[in-house]
């Protein structure tokens, strides 16, 4: 026998099984999903049964072997293509935001647990109520994430289109750094240590930077070979905007604001973190910005950055993933502007990240030191999703230099930057950069193509995709402020040049 509890809905518990109807687990509604920890084929077969027509089942398994015959049940493939079912398998349940990001509305959803695994191994089911609390979260932070910046990813990444036409993206970048030793930068409070860690390995691997990072390392004349950027928000825009000169390569989410990219001309490699409005659009028009796989935090992307080039090891520094030393950052990024304001006001340091810190639940996990850290739930979720991603690729080697706060997980190391890297062959960075030139080079877009697309649009002949656009953007978007960010300075040169060719061809 199962027991149903609706997650989050407090203590109260009724007896059922799944083969009984749907309205049990009915809680003001209908329930589309049932979260389940310790069933066997059988439950889940019954739950989705033809009786159950549209039910889904997110299956939290304590038990390998258990988990090994459920998926050997017959049915188990067909439910997968559908959509219907997920595995998620004890201890760590490694595989959750792939779960957060399919099934949404598992904040909603009851949880009917085994009875028998209740009653012999209670701290198992703990255990996995406590993963299901953490996998529930990530989806609904997800989806609410998605829902509040629709309308500005949309009329951003409109914005960029002729600059996106001008640039690469990173489908050009797969393996361009095969075997070659990266360090990843967060801008972690634990960056202010681990930034005077680097200097013996730097000419030994490539410095993907995170945005929020770009400062702190070029202030102390660490040039990074890669700044990636993924935050769509005008206030993200300042940690690039604000740099000064250097030759760091941009890799950017089209959606970035337009000030993003003012240091960044012919060098900057595009992608996108899911294939919705406006890609169908823009890929007509022979725009490719594959999809480099982000969860919430540009250290994710800067992960899956790091990958996608081939590069191993890869070393991360500043990843904290927590409230080190009780602060949200390192120190100078672009937020030091802002907090200058505030003492200037009076306010003390500690009084300044006290605040900022505390917009969030404090949260306590046991770090990489074996102390307790504050952190917080989506801090957590990023630290768990890069964990995920360094299982699925155990044939790179992936180190924590960071020395603080809880990146950790059952395929990243710990370890210092410079031991990790002391024995890597020099990298001749003059050559690699040679190299990432020539491909940017090679896989521009076409600006011409864009820019008609864009009249078009303007001309009033692509309704049906102007009307996706405004359904997709509700309520922030509107045909008229498709127009606004559509007619840019770039667009009116193009225009009037394309007029006056018209004109003079008329004359003679």
């Amino acid at each position: 026998m199962l027991r149903n509890r609706a997650a989050g809905a407090g203590e109260t518990a009724v007896d059922c099984r799944p083969t009984d109807s749907p309205s049990v687990w009915r809680q003001g509604g209908s329930v589309r999903t049932v979260v389940l920890i310790g069933a066997g084929s059988d439950e889940v077969r019954a739950l989705l049964s033809d009786a159950h027509d549209g039910v889904r089942a997110v299956v939290f398994s304590p038990d390998r072997d258990a988990a090994r015959d459920l998926e050997a049940d017959r049915a188990w493939a067909g439910w997968i293509t559908a959509g219907r079912t997920a595995l998620l398998v004890g201890p760590d349940y490694a595989g959750a935001s792939r779960v957060a990001r399919d099934f949404t509305d598992l904040h909603e959803a009851p949880v009917i647990v085994s009875s028998t695994l209740q009653a012999d191994r209670p701290d198992e089911v703990d255990r996995a109520r406590q993963a299901i609390a953490r996998v529930a979260f990530q989806s609904t932070a997800n989806s609410g994430a998605r829902r509040a910046s629709a309308a500005r990813y949309l009329l951003q990444t409109l914005a960029n289109a002729p600059r996106l036409a001008r640039e690469s993206h990173t489908g050009a970048l797969v393996n361009l750094a095969a075997g070659v030793p990266a360090v990843i930068a967060a801008a972690g409070p634990s960056l202010d240590r681990n930034i005077h860690d680097l200097a013996p390995i730097l000419d030994r691997a490539l410095v993907i930077a995170c945005d929020t990072a770009a400062r702190p390392l070029v202030s102390v004349g660490v040039e990074p070979d890669f700044i990636v950027g993924t935050d769509s928000s005008r206030a993200n825009a300042a940690h690039l905007s604000s740099l000064p000169a250097t030759r760091s390569v941009l890799v950017a989410e089209g959606s970035l604001h337009p000030s993003a990219f003012v240091h960044f001309d012919h060098r900057t490699f595009i992608f996108r973190v899911a294939d919705h409005e406006p890609w169908p659009w823009l890929r007509s028009l022979g725009l490719e910005a594959p999809t480099l796989e982000t969860w919430g935090s540009v250290a994710t992307s800067a992960f899956s950055l790091a990958l996608t080039l081939g590069c191993d090891p890869i070393v991360f520094v500043g990843a904290d993933f927590a409230f080190t030393d009780g602060r949200p950052y390192c120190r100078g990024t672009s937020f030091e502007a802002l907090w200058a304001v505030w003492m200037a006001g009076g306010a003390r340091p500690a009084e300044i990240w006290s605040q900022l810190i505390d917009r969030w639940p404090a949260v306590w996990q046991s770090g990489v030191t074996g102390e307790s850290t504050r952190t917080a739930s989506h801090l957590i979720s990023f630290r768990d999703w890069i964990a995920e991603r360094a299982a699925a690729h155990p044939s790179c080697r992936v180190i924590n230099a960071t020395g603080a706060g809880i990146l950790a997980g059952s395929s990243i190391e710990q370890g210092s930057a410079t031991a990790a890297l002391a024995a890597c062959a020099p990298l001749d960075r003059d050559l690699l950069r040679r190299e990432i030139a020539r491909t940017h080079r090679a896989h521009r877009g076409d600006l011409e193509r864009v820019l008609t697309g864009v009249d078009r649009v303007l001309d009033g002949q692509e309704a049906v995709t102007v009307d996706r656009w405004v359904e997709f953007g509700a309520p922030g978007v509107s045909p008229a402020s498709i127009a606004v960010v559509l007619r840019s300075h770039e667009h009116d040169a193009w225009s009037a040049a394309r007029m006056g060719t018209a004109a003079g061809s008329r004359r003679s």
